[in-house]
């Protein structure tokens, strides 16, 4: 009787380790699904399998969420704010030259793309170039294929021309020209150079027919225009060159179309910068957001801080 008791508990012990093997099995080739904000991962438990990351969740910044950055004069921050609204991204930096005083606001702390205001980044690149004995000015450029701009007709491929006239058409808004320009400087030389001036979140991406054609932020765009007021990369009569660029441009961005004084500006439906010289004051505005609807009478607001 003892030995059928015996050989019944051994017969069980075998059976219920037979049923933990196959649980244990079907436990380690399940899959574990794992879901983050927009993203789902599938996780094999088998032996040896590398590690997951976690689903990477991106980024979210709100128009209602306004920065002032420390430091900033207060009655500026808050007239800036009241202008630019809640219903756009958008970053705005505000300088005066003559003193300390500044005012820092946005709503994105992240760089974004630009269009025809990195024509600024290609042309300080360019002088730059000239001020160190390597100037392309008398250089013929041949126009090819892949510079021509669809609807563009006054640059023929295959055609030679002289690089000054190529950036004479570049400031009127010429994007073959541009593109021509920045193939024979060289983006990454372009980019090189721009960083000198202090920038971090700046860079050429793409040629001017296609958009973005760079990545910048408000913070940055002023860096470059008050290293040009301020001579930092460029010497005097190289950085006035510059400026005597912007200067001579016909058509202003909206931020400084109806101001008087000496105004070096540049922009496009993304972003404005500009330096303005006014009735013995100086300061240096820029602007990136969304969209422009509200340029024109920051500039106006802006303006009046320095009346």
């Amino acid at each position: 009787m003892k030995n059928k008791v015996l050989l019944g508990s051994l017969i069980s012990a075998l059976i219920a380790f037979m049923l933990y093997s196959a649980n244990l099995k079907r436990v380690e080739n399940s899959s574990l699904k794992i879901v983050g904000e927009k993203q789902e991962q599938v996780v094999r438990n088998k032996k040896g399998q590398k590690s997951v990351r976690e689903p990477k969740v991106a980024t979210v910044e709100y128009p209602n969420h306004i920065k002032i950055a420390s430091g900033s004069e207060k009655k500026w921050a808050e007239s800036i704010a009241q202008v630019m609204g809640k219903e756009q991204s958008y970053q705005v930096c505000v300088q005066d030259l003559t003193n300390n005083k500044f005012a820092r606001v946005s709503n994105t702390t992240q760089h974004h793309g630009v269009n025809s205001i990195s024509r600024l980044f290609l042309l300080i690149a360019m002088t730059y170039q000239e001020q160190h004995g390597k100037s392309i000015a008398n250089k013929a450029i041949k126009i090819k294929k892949a510079d021509r701009v669809k609807g563009e007709k006054l640059l023929q491929k295959g055609i030679a021309y002289n690089a000054a006239y190529l950036k004479q058409l570049m400031m009127q808004g010429d994007q073959t020209a541009a593109n021509a320009l920045l193939r024979t400087v060289n983006s990454k030389k372009v980019n090189a150079v721009i960083k000198k001036t202090g920038v971090k979140d700046t860079a050429i991406k793409n040629k001017y027919s296609k958009s973005p054609a760079a990545l910048t932020t408000a913070n940055d765009l002023n860096k470059v225009m008050v290293s040009l007021y301020h001579d930092q990369i460029l010497s005097r009569q190289y950085s006035n060159q510059v400026l005597g660029t912007l200067n001579a441009a016909k058509i202003k961005p909206k931020i400084v179309r109806d101001h008087k004084g000496l105004i070096y500006a540049i922009g496009d439906s993304k972003a404005n910068v500009a330096l303005v010289q006014s009735n013995g004051n100086a300061y240096c505005v820029s602007v990136w957001s969304s969209n422009d609807h509200n340029f024109a009478k920051l500039g106006k607001v802006v303006d009046g801080f320095f009346k």
